[in-house]
């Protein structure tokens, strides 16, 4: 082996799980120099923003520091924004850094690569809505993570003292609508013993939006509507087959000039590639902002430039495309680290091929629901309570696995546990 230069865009399941690998092969045995490029210092795993978004889980407790874990496990990191790509130069320009007053501390600069992994994930798509962008929380990154935190506290310490009705709107009812609706509904219940005597449930009123005929549209029917009964339970309004052609400061207007009133609101529908990529002509993005890739994640036309996860525009032989997945992205970085390796030896690439091993949707402590997919006679197995919570559980274990190995990601794990202990249930601050 030669001493490559990997450049891995995009700190998500995909890009952190590829380093790690790659850091840990080759990297520490100084056989490659493995960088993994990412705009935020911190890493957490994408199916649980939604609960750093109502503080039940806490950055500083749950973050991975791509510095430190880059150390550990063979890669260098560097902080920045990806904003083009020169695939006959072979790199990449990385905006300038700014510190919080707007001054900036790192001008814009190029690096060169051999290899080079785009990993930059999805956003929530507005598909154009007007009033979205400037009224709404597209709840798809760490940041808007915790601004939607911030607007949640501020907003409890108005109810607290006014005891008016709380209104928030989510648009979209895949999982992550659903997720946060049931987790808004458990932290009312909670807020009372930190002080916030006047807040309960009485005075949360959340508003899911989804255009498709049912919740959780991409899963089978007996979990939608398994889902669909607990969210009417606990009294989430549910609007289903509406969709939403205006979105204002009042709330969101629906195509039969409804108002549909929220102070808080929040956008989680649709996937697309962030917008950075329309910039990026020298590469195969379609209208999506997705970029076109081969059966083993090459970006056509570009044999040392691959794309996985939510960026990736990859058909399958069925003719679908790999959904925008966490499981899918994992199953992608292992592919691509397989051949990876096989390049440099000299050896062949193979293709990927995506496995459906089924969904699984937490419902706070509400309940969980799923299907599980694999090698059963009925194709698939749905499963809720429980069981289906020690199983979304396992999926977070098997992310941590993928980036500390099995032993430390189980000793991670329980210093998690042990942490969260002795502090708040809450992130109130």
């Amino acid at each position: 082996m030669t001493g490559k230069r990997i450049l891995i865009v995009g700190g998500g399941a995909g890009g952190l799980a590829l380093a790690s690998k790659l850091g840990r092969k080759l990297g520490l045995k100084e056989e490659a120099e493995i960088t993994l490029i990412d705009k935020s210092p911190v890493h957490i795993w994408k199916p649980k923003l939604h609960e750093v978004a109502v503080g039940v889980i806490d950055q500083s407790v749950e973050g991975l520091l791509y510095r430190d874990h880059g150390l550990k496990n063979g890669y260098r990191f560097l902080r920045g924004e990806m904003l083009q790509c020169d695939p006959e130069a072979k790199t990449i320009t990385l905006a300038g850094v700014s510190n919080d007053d707007g001054e900036q501390i790192i001008a814009e600069r190029e690096l060169p690569y051999d290899y080079l992994v785009i990993a930059i994930g999805g956003v929530a798509n507005s598909f154009n809505t007007p009033g979205a962008k400037e009224h709404c929380i597209f709840l798809d990154s760490l940041d808007s993570a915790n601004q939607f935190h911030h607007k949640l506290l501020d907003n409890l310490l108005l109810l607290d003292e006014t005891s008016e009705k709380l209104s928030i709107g989510i648009v979209g009812a895949g999982a992550t609508g659903v997720e946060l609706a049931a987790e808004l509904h458990h932290v009312l219940d909670s807020v009372k013993e930190y002080g916030y005597l006047n807040v309960d449930k009485h005075h949360l009123e959340i508003h899911l939006i989804e255009a498709a005929p049912k919740i959780l549209p991409a899963l089978p029917d007996k979990v939608s509507s398994r889902a669909q009964s607990v969210l009417d339970h606990i009294g989430v309004r549910l609007h289903i087959g509406v969709q939403v052609k205006e979105v204002t400061k009042q709330g969101f207007i629906t195509q039969e000039d409804v108002l549909i009133p929220a102070g808080l609101k929040v956008w989680a529908a649709g996937v697309k590639g962030p917008d950075v990529l329309q910039q990026f002509d020298k590469l195969p993005v379609n209208n999506r902002n997705l970029i076109e890739v081969d059966a083993c994640m090459r970006v056509k036309g570009h044999k040392d430039i691959y794309a996985l996860g939510d960026c990736a525009f990859l058909v399958q032989d069925n003719g679908k495309p790999v959904p925008p997945r966490a499981q899918a992205a994992s199953q992608m970085a292992e592919t691509l680290y397989k051949n990876i390796l096989n390049r440099l030896k000299g050896k062949a690439e193979n293709p990927f091929v995506y496995r459906d091993y089924g969904s699984l949707v937490s419902l706070s402590r509400f309940s969980a629901v799923g299907n599980l997919m694999g090698n059963l006679r009925s194709g698939s197995l749905f499963i809720e309570g429980y069981v289906a919570r020690m199983m979304y559980m396992s999926l977070y274990q098997r992310h941590l696995a993928s980036l500390y190995g099995w032993f430390s990601a189980l000793v991670y794990r329980l210093a998690q546990r042990l942490l969260k202990w002795h502090r708040p249930k809450l992130k109130l601050h």
